[in-house]
């Protein structure tokens, strides 16, 4: 093998990589379709608020696992990530500012200015602090992988590293969660999701995981019981906090931020039953119709990560309006997650086969064909962009 090629694609991911996206229309269209003061909806957003995590520590799994054996050209690899990544943050950032303006005019002047501080904060919609924080990463990752790798040298280093970084992590969303600074400090905490540092664990678990995915797989493989058990005392203390929080005058979406001590072992948990449940779909996956769907799905979901926010804001402006006089909550919101995720696809479809597939998506321009035909993606966001197509064996499954 050459110095930073590719270990294979890990399949396992296709379905993490769905579902997680699944969880994030899901937790936006929660907070969009419902009232801000509805405790159920806020319950559900507080187990939903694991997929930012599950993002990052996916994003260091990718990486850290194609160059496990030696670290990428630093110039080459940044220029493809920052071309692959960068150009569709610009371009949505500039589409949804316009949207903005729609419905909340300025002078011209202000919008400009509006649009920079957009571009530098990922602020331009509420879920682009995803890429700016993943591009933050990607200017960190080879002294990220560099440490990573020296962590080797000393017994136990890697599960130390985790261990300082979970505790670190604690800090983090106290701090984050119950400071209330005036000023300057006040005004930069209003960005802390768009800041690498806010997930610093969750990019150190991915990465270990990465450089012991065998043994991940093995084990979560052996102790279904354990990982099903850790899902639902984590899920429940998280449930209990959030009521006791909103019991004790919080609000239900200050109780329900993702920045909170009591989240980190609920992501945890989540993190780890997704990967086991794809570890199992990958050992069982035989090339038919519904691992083909995964596959699609895994390919597509970039883009309809950066396309849902705007197909769900166009059906606020009257039929989700209507919608909730007909139905309850619930029904109005399971329709919405229907009609947002057919729609986000359609649009993405037609993209992926569009001379802007690149630019917009993130990924090159679908051949010809059949309008479910998917081709392995390439150095694309939260993807192995590996151009090796032959699986990679991990302990006893197939990933």
């Amino acid at each position: 093998m050459t110095r930073g090629a590719s270990r294979g694609h890990v399949y396992a991911v296709d379905l993490l990589r769905v579902l997680t996206f699944a969880a994030v229309i899901a937790v936006h269209i929660v907070t969009t379709v419902n009232p801000p003061d509805s405790v159920p909806a806020g319950g559900t957003a507080m187990l939903l608020h694991f997929t930012r995590e599950a993002f990052f520590a996916l994003t260091a799994f990718v990486l850290v696992h194609r160059y496990r054996d030696g670290p990428p050209p630093v110039a080459p690899f940044w220029r493809r990530r920052f071309l692959l990544v960068g150009v569709p943050y610009v371009i949505w950032s500039v589409i949804y500012s316009a949207l903005a303006l729609i419905t909340t005019p300025v002078p011209p002047t202000t919008a400009l200015s509006q649009l920079g501080r957009n571009l530098l904060t990922g602020t331009a919609w509420y879920h682009l602090y995803f890429l700016i924080v993943t591009m933050q990463f990607y200017l960190l990752f080879p002294l990220f992988l560099r440490l990573l790798r020296g962590s080797t040298g000393r017994r136990g280093g890697r599960w130390w590293l985790l261990a300082i970084s979970a505790v670190l992590q604690v800090g983090i969303d106290a701090g984050l969660h119950g400071l209330h600074p005036s000023g300057i400090a006040g005004k930069l905490l209003g960005y802390d999701g768009s800041f690498v540092g806010s997930y610093e664990f969750y990019l150190v678990l991915g990465g270990v995981a990465a450089l012991h995915a065998d043994r991940v797989q093995a084990w979560v493989g052996r102790h279904p019981a354990v990982v099903f058990g850790a899902l639902v005392v984590t899920g429940a203390a998280a449930e209990g906090w959030y009521l006791h929080s909103v019991r004790a005058g919080s609000s239900p979406g200050a109780a329900s931020d993702v920045f909170q001590p009591v989240m980190l072992p609920w992501c945890v948990a989540v993190i780890t039953a997704l990967f086991a449940l794809g570890v199992a779909w990958s050992v069982r996956r035989a090339g038919g119709p519904g691992s083909r769907a995964v596959e699609i799905g895994s390919d597509r979901s970039f883009g309809v990560f950066l396309v849902h926010p705007m197909v769900l804001w166009t059906l606020t402006l009257g039929p989700l309006a209507w919608l909730s006089t007909q139905v309850s909550a619930l029904g109005s919101t399971v329709i919405a997650i229907a009609v947002t995720v057919l729609v986000s696809l359609l649009v993405v479809e037609a993209l992926r086969h569009s001379p802007l597939s690149l630019v917009l998506t993130g990924k090159r321009r679908s051949l010809p064909g059949s309008p479910f035909h998917s081709t392995r993606p390439k150095h694309s966001v939260g993807s192995d962009s590996s151009a090796s197509t032959q699986p990679i064996r991990l302990g006893a499954g197939r990933m």
